[in-house]
């Protein structure tokens, strides 16, 4: 038998490499580090390389990238069956400032673990290799088990598991993204836009700016603007009940300026001037619907004022996506969730976008679930997961993956 790691030395293990995207410089590494925690089960693993024409196409337009993009495929075969993709991202957003914990060195403290990407989406991670392994040893189940460990999620997947689905690489009957709450299992979420406004104004000194066009002011009439459509969008609700725990009942559409770059010194009228959005789409929504809504908005304070000059560049992240509540797939997550956790299973959708879009785009069945609570600060500072909800996390799969490979 196997000597079987324990769920914290695992999960140290992948929070040490700072997996940050971007840029996204060490996935080599923490894919090497996964490989070896699975050599022992005797599975085929292939660590692919995306070609660098499809991240020159999809990724690279993410300012700072850079390094190879190597994503993990691992799997076990015990005869004719079902497959089962487990799948769960290498990355992790930008750390920012104001931690009381080392973010890329694990910490233990009070029933909780700390560190960049132990909700999201590391503590999953550990839990599909503990799995994994346990499920090699274990002989009542057949069919396949599909360990993905993929890259860029924060930056849309492109290069990970869609490129994997895409090149037919990876294919199952079903698919379980571990990268959500623990609160319950989520069927479906919001798909997301970005979209890139560049403002060009004219730069005279600024005791003269009356002879200028001062590009931040040209961005700020948008950012006006886009606060009275921010709350129209609010308006507008999914069928799709949210997380309970959101502070919504229902998905519901966002737009939320999040990037503004402009001027490079106070006493020069800027010419220049960036603006980055997040447009967040509910499934009942059409994304071409979504950015004729902000064309149009651009266009109207183009028509109020000639100096209103800029560029716009559309980027797509993930889509929207839903399994039916009563689908098989999901009936079996909650019938695992409730005997490992003695709780209801709630089922929900998410706010986020993920990519389980990927799989339903491939005519995979899929859900998401992981290891994070609405407090555990993903994407924040001082991120955690409670190292109980770790452990159900990895119990849940595991019961779950002996139901569908019956």
């Amino acid at each position: 038998m196997m000597d079987e790691p324990s769920i914290e030395s695992i999960l140290r293990s992948l929070v040490e490499v700072d997996t940050t995207t971007p840029p996204g410089r060490n996935y080599g590494e923490i894919t090497n580090i996964i490989r070896q925690q699975l050599l022992p089960t005797g599975c085929e693993i292939k660590l692919v390389k995306t070609p660098e024409e499809r991240v020159r196409e999809l990724v690279r337009e993410v300012e700072g990238t850079a390094g190879e993009r190597i994503n993990l495929v691992a799997s076990l075969e015990r005869g004719k069956g079902k497959t089962v993709i487990l799948n769960a991202h290498v990355d992790v957003v930008p750390v920012g400032g104001g931690w009381a914990y080392q973010p890329f060195s694990l910490t233990k403290s009070e029933g909780k673990f700390y560190g960049r990407g132990v909700a999201d989406d590391k503590g999953p991670l550990a839990m599909f290799i503990l799995a994994f392994r346990e499920l090699a040893e274990n002989p009542d189940w057949k069919g396949s088990i599909v360990l993905a460990a993929t890259v860029d999620e924060e930056i849309g997947g492109y290069t990970g598991l869609s490129y994997l689905l895409d090149e037919g690489i990876v294919t199952a009957d079903y698919c379980i993204i571990g990268d959500g709450s623990i609160e319950g299992i989520t069927h479906a979420s919001n798909g997301c836009l970005r979209f890139r406004v560049v403002f060009h104004g004219r730069s005279v000194h600024s005791s003269r700016n009356w002879l200028g066009v001062n590009a931040i002011e040209k961005a700020a009439k948008l950012i006006t603007r886009l606060e009275s459509y921010n709350e129209l969008l609010h308006t507008r609700k999914s069928r799709i009940r949210a997380n309970p725990n959101s502070g919504v009942e229902w998905l519901t559409p966002t737009l939320s300026v999040g990037v503004v770059k402009g001027g490079i010194k106070v006493n020069i009228v800027p010419d220049k001037c960036v603006l980055e959005i997040d447009r967040r789409v509910i499934p009942e929504e059409k994304k071409l619907d979504a950015v004729k809504e902000f064309k149009e908005i651009l266009k109207e304070l183009e028509r109020e004022d000639e100096d209103f000059r800029y560029e716009l560049v559309v980027g797509g992240f993930h889509n929207s996506w839903q399994t039916p509540e009563n689908h098989e797939l999901v009936a079996t997550m909650r019938r695992a969730y409730e005997k490992v956790t003695k709780r209801p299973a709630d089922v929900f959708g998410s706010l986020g976008c993920m990519d389980a879009a990927y799989a339903e785009q491939h005519n995979i069945p899929v859900v998401d679930f992981g290891v994070g609570r609405v407090e555990s600060r993903t994407h924040g500072v001082d991120e955690f997961a409670y190292i109980k909800d770790i452990a159900e996390f990895g119990l849940i799969a595991k019961d779950a993956l002996l139901q569908l490979l019956k």
